[in-house]
């Protein structure tokens, strides 16, 4: 899939890229590939769209000003908790004879028998693993099939994953990525309140007892 975005180069920093965001544009900055980074803006509706699209895998052509289509992966986007959209945006240029080390999310497919029947849960443990590969080798994604877990504790561990030809994986062969887990009881709750509630029945009895004590005292005077 080709997918295109537009770029100008900025002039604008500091306090100043607020205004940017308020007129629909993104400020970002392109680097990598042994040269000099240099900083960009991009509409935002355009960069929203092929994001959704290219997520952070797939290679994405970069006009500048018009100028020859460079290839970049959108490497990283920075967000608000208090604003919609992307707040800036960092795009890595790349070489497409040379490796790369990469991380591509990891995407849990079929259905585990252990969890259907109700015996436990599905913890995921890794969302990603990281590979070294050509550009144009990048994964879209890497499936994990839980079919294979039948019971509890049954776990996919990264060693147990298959990748494509060309495609070298870094992340260590050990980490588990997902198991099936136990539910959890809720006894240990239970059982402290019945000790509380003992607690506050032997509490009541001393209470009176002491109540008992002090009757004859009163009495004596």
């Amino acid at each position: 899939m080709d997918l295109k975005l537009k770029a100008s180069k900025r002039t604008v920093n500091g306090r100043h890229v607020r205004k940017l965001r308020t007129e629909g544009v993104v400020p970002g900055v392109v680097y990598g590939h042994r040269s000099e980074s240099e900083a960009v803006t991009l509409d935002a509706a355009e960069f929203r769209r092929v994001f959704a699209r290219a997520g952070r895998t797939h290679l994405v052509d970069l006009e500048m000003d018009g100028g020859r289509a460079q290839k970049v992966l959108i490497k990283e986007v920075q967000t608000h908790p208090r604003f919609d959209g992307a707040q800036h945006v960092d795009l890595f240029r790349i070489d497409l004879k040379e490796k790369l080390q990469i991380d591509v999310p990891v995407t849990i497919v079929g259905e585990s028998p252990a969890v259907k029947r109700g015996d436990g849960d599905l913890l995921i443990s890794l969302h990603a693993v990281r590979v070294e590969c050509l550009p144009s080798d990048i994964p879209e994604a890497i499936e994990v099939d839980v079919a294979g877990l039948k019971e509890v504790d049954d776990a996919v561990r990264v060693h147990d994953l298959k990748f494509p030809d060309g495609v070298t994986i870094l992340t260590g062969g050990d980490e588990m990525i997902v198991k099936v887990q136990a539910h959890r009881v809720a006894e240990e709750p239970v059982a402290e309140a019945a000790e509380g509630e003992e607690a506050v029945a032997e509490g009541e009895e001393g209470a009176e007892g002491e109540a008992g004590a002090a009757e004859p005292e009163a009495s004596a005077e």
